[in-house]
């Protein structure tokens, strides 16, 4: 399953547009990275990408190795 794939079962299992969840994730991305909080700020520098910000890929990805080096 590719990561358009999973994007699209998130928009149909919430009844919406993958453009949707393409803009609710990226304001995501954008309050995260606002956060003046340094704990916060430390967090996000451990998500590694390589534009101005993550995008909506990267930080899934990384969500999902990090969840999954956890268990």
């Amino acid at each position: 399953m590719n990561m358009n794939s999973i994007l699209e079962r998130v928009a149909q299992e919430n009844h919406t547009s993958l453009s949707e969840v393409r803009r609710e994730i990226d304001a995501a991305i954008q309050a995260g990275l606002a956060n003046t909080d340094p704990a916060v700020q430390a967090a996000w520098r451990t998500v590694p990408y390589e534009g101005d910000v993550p995008t909506a890929e990267e930080l899934i990805l990384w969500a999902a190795v990090k969840a999954l080096s956890a268990s």
